[in-house]
């Protein structure tokens, strides 16, 4: 009697299971609508019925216009397409829908793929449906998303796998290794072998410094630091970058990229053409984030950057309760192509030439110049008055927020009088800016013998 009773109770069990297991998930057909799209290719499709039924999914929704999180989620997913490798577009699937369709073409579309090198599809489609589409996905929210400004979009992106009915919202910072792992096997039922070492073997973990977390989830997405740049590679490497940038430069690089290239920083629009006119987005970085994550990349690369006059004992100063206004050490303006001509061995003078730009928000005052190397340093101006070319010293030169300073060959440059060495071709000198408020801005200068 009893065999009986757990015969039938273990038929039960298996019929109720099989039940189970065939009935199909409430995230089908039922759930989703079939919206209508276009790929970046100009295919027509459906949402359900062509895109995610019985697939494992990521979708995100993003414009191309987008200054600042859409790049970063763009340049994410394309790491998570390196690990992952053949398998995007095999097994697993990735889907960029804009949000911006009016302007977001197919052609556009194709065009900003391309950019990036993502290989998965990018869609457009009809404005309000999208927004239905994404009132479904849960990635639409009332009162933000709903606003006139579209910079404020919801930027969560979400994984599924539609035959299972498992799905969660995931954020665009996310490591990508992880969402690799959970695209490739937590939402697959862990299918493939794993392979991996005892943990045992696992090392230590260490404290993160307050610029880690901030690097590795903004700027890891586009940026290596092994001194290796490959074809592909959607930003430069940033091995020795606080070496390599004027410390000012590199701040304001970080807090207002797409300012500096809108005011035509020279080398803003260099790094622009170099990397496929993929602009910098706008990390939204408040000025302590960038001062934490600029000394962890100098750190990162010199771990004796932590001395006295570094941006370390800078930050010891901008984390006291009372933000200061100016932070002593830290250059005032970004410099480019600085440089004099070597000069015959018998002249007095010399001239001094390059572009000063002031990416603050305020103007500034530049009041005079010095040089270990030159007993005097003026300002001075070459200019046509009536029908002569005269030379006249300039006092102070004002810097408007935004604005360049150029000192260049046939216009305002630096005059440099009666020199203490000899300089030559390859040969460096210094000179030393005063502004107004007592900050002082040490140039460095290559001297060059034709130009």
């Amino acid at each position: 009697m009893f065999n009986k009773l757990r015969i039938a109770s273990v038929t039960a069990l298996l019929m109720v299971s099989t039940f189970v297991m065939s009935a199909e998930s409430i995230w089908g057909g039922n759930y989703f609508p079939n919206t209508k799209l276009i790929t970046h290719e100009g295919k027509t499709v459906q949402f359900f019925d062509d895109l995610i039924k019985d697939k494992i999914v990521a979708i995100n929704f993003i414009y191309t216009s987008c200054p600042d999180v859409c790049p970063l989620e763009t340049a994410k997913l394309t790491q998570v397409q390196r690990i992952m490798g053949d398998r995007v577009g095999k097994d697993v699937h990735f889907y960029s829908i804009s949000i911006d369709p009016k302007n977001d073409t197919p052609e556009v579309l194709a065009e900003y793929r391309d950019r990036f090198g993502a290989k998965w599809t990018f869609l457009s489609g009809d404005k309000e449906e999208i927004i239905g589409l994404r009132r479904k996905l849960g990635l639409y929210v009332e009162g933000v998303d709903s606003g006139p400004n579209k910079n404020n979009h919801n930027v969560s992106m979400i994984i599924g796998n539609q035959k299972t009915g498992r799905w969660m919202t995931r954020s665009p910072f996310e490591n990508p290794h992880v969402l690799a792992d959970q695209l490739g096997n937590w939402l697959s039922g862990w299918v493939s072998k794993q392979e991996g070492s005892d943990y045992d073997t696992a090392p230590e973990l260490r404290p993160l410094t307050l610029g880690e977390p901030i690097f590795r989830t903004r700027c890891a997405s586009c940026h290596s630091v092994d001194g290796v740049e490959n074809e592909d590679d959607i930003g430069p490497d940033l091995l020795g970058v606080t070496k390599r940038r004027q410390k000012q430069w590199l701040i304001n690089w970080l807090r207002s990229p797409d300012k500096m290239i809108a005011n035509k920083d020279p080398i803003a629009l260099a790094l622009l053409e170099k990397y496929n006119h993929l602009p910098m987005p706008n990390l939204r970085l408040n000025q302590q984030e960038v001062m934490e994550l600029v000394t962890y990349m100098d750190e990162l690369h010199d771990p004796k950057a932590a001395s006295p006059g570094t941006l370390v004992s800078m930050l010891k100063v901008y984390r006291q309760p009372k933000v200061v206004a100016s932070l002593a050490g830290v250059d005032v303006v970004a410099v480019m192509n600085a440089w004099v001509r070597e000069a015959h061995p018998k002249a007095k003078t010399n001239a001094g030439f390059m572009t000063l730009i002031n990416v603050s928000e305020s103007p500034i005052l530049l009041q005079s110049a010095s040089s270990p190397d030159y007993d005097k340093v003026e300002f001075h101006e070459m200019k046509m008055q009536d029908g002569m070319m005269q030379m006249n010293e300039l006092q102070k030169l004002k810097i408007a927020s935004g604005e360049q300073l150029k000192f260049v060959s046939g216009g305002k440059h630096l005059m440099l009088m009666m020199p203490k060495r000899k300089l030559l071709d390859g040969d460096k000198t210094e000179v030393m800016l005063k502004f107004e408020g007592e900050d002082t801005q040490t140039i460095v200068l290559k001297v060059i013998k034709d130009h």
